[in-house]
């Protein structure tokens, strides 16, 4: 497999150096109330160098991403690609498309705003001046909540935890400027590019260079519907703008807002408006597309830079492939567990999974656990 040259390396590479070596000498460096569960295995070993409470569980975090990845590979297969769609069911006439236009998101983390330009510039030279009918942002790939269970609320605004819903542009997540006001008091104000479809409300005050009370008056920002947020608390003065980035809450709204404004920059007017589409419903003829890159690829990226975005949006594909069913984070977990089981003789047993990237705090998995997911890899 594709990736597992970097997993193999650097679990021999811990096995070597670890090979030697005794626990108990270790375990007083640790921070106090620290819990330690450590295993150490050759590559094609029968029996581990190191075994140290390797069933004792604990939160995996990042290392969740290399089981996503292997489940990944074995349901979707290397050559696997996010798929987004302009759709039809109605005709072309004379210019005018007689039915709605369904812009259909397949869940592609990797979905940038040019290429739904792309796409409306391809609807444009087939001809298409005007849509009677509706713009259906349709997210049916993927049902229930964005957020996994377990992820810590104070994080969701943070652009690492954007929420990998269906509908996903630039990464879901936009940044803005911060400008102290001239005078102490008054309130600071923020500067978004036009092209983010965001609305963004100031409530920070601002306060006299060095003042002691900044040490409490903490920035916070407040997320409300259709991605609306409003900052919160102070900010001393300063001569230059504080940059801020934020993850969209609302995938559809935003992913609808852009395809909205590039309709229109390319003189293509509609009749109706702009609406979701959740159910899932039979494809219409495509007018356009646009492609990710091979699974294989992305699953490198994910590996290499820690990327939650990519796990769990392939974690919700995962189970919406093997059940045929919208992907949701249970569907997800169960898909892995049966996958795992039944194509690579790993048995997740009490292991809890909650999401693809490791996000969730309800994540637990054992050390020799992991052992099995890799020597797989590694075979």
């Amino acid at each position: 497999m594709r990736f597992s040259r970097f997993i193999i390396g650097l679990t021999a590479g811990i096995a070597l150096s670890a090979q030697a070596a005794n626990i108990d000498e270790y375990i007083n460096q640790l921070p106090a109330g620290a819990n330690l569960a450590f295993m150490a295995q050759k590559v094609g070993s029968p029996t581990p160098e190191i075994d140290y409470h390797s069933q004792q569980m604990a939160l995996p975090a990042s290392t969740q991403k290399v089981i996503t990845a292997l489940a990944a590979l074995l349901q979707l297969g290397p050559d696997f690609r996010f798929t987004t769609t302009l759709e039809t069911k109605g005709s072309l006439d004379g210019g005018v498309l007689k039915g709605d236009l369904i812009a259909r998101f397949g869940g592609d983390p990797t979905l940038r705003r040019q290429d739904i330009r792309n796409m409306v510039a391809t609807l444009k030279k087939a001809g298409v001046q005007r849509i009677e009918g509706n713009v259906l942002i349709d997210t049916s790939i993927f049902a229930s909540h964005d957020k996994a269970p377990g992820w810590p609320w104070n994080d969701m605004t943070q652009c690492f935890s954007a929420p990998p819903a269906a509908a996903i542009v630039d990464r879901n997540c936009f940044s803005v400027s911060l400008y102290s006001a001239q005078k102490p008091g008054d309130l600071a104000f923020i500067r978004v590019a036009s092209y983010y479809p965001v609305t963004m409300f100031s409530q920070v005050r601002t306060l006299p260079r060095g003042s002691s009370e900044a040490q409490y008056c903490e920035l916070d920002v407040v997320p409300g519907d259709l991605n609306r947020y409003t900052l919160t608390g102070c900010l001393p003065q300063r001569s230059e703008p504080l940059p801020l980035a934020f993850a969209i809450q609302d995938g559809a709204s935003y992913a609808g807002a852009i395809l909205k404004a590039e309709l229109t920059d390319a003189d293509i007017t509609w009749s109706g408006t702009l609406l979701r589409q959740t159910l899932a419903n039979d494809p219409g003829t495509v007018l356009a597309s646009t492609q990710s890159a091979p699974l294989h690829d992305l699953l490198r990226i994910m590996l290499k830079k820690s990327d939650n975005m990519i796990a769990d949006t392939v974690f919700r594909t995962i189970g919406h492939a093997r059940f045929s069913v919208p992907g949701t984070w249970r569907a997800g977990s169960d898909a892995v567990r049966q996958i795992l089981r039944q194509q690579a003789g790993v048995d997740l047993g009490n292991t809890i999974i909650a999401d693809g990237s490791g996000l969730s705090r309800h994540n637990l998995i054992a050390p020799a656990t992991m052992m099995q997911v890799l020597q797989y890899i590694a075979q």
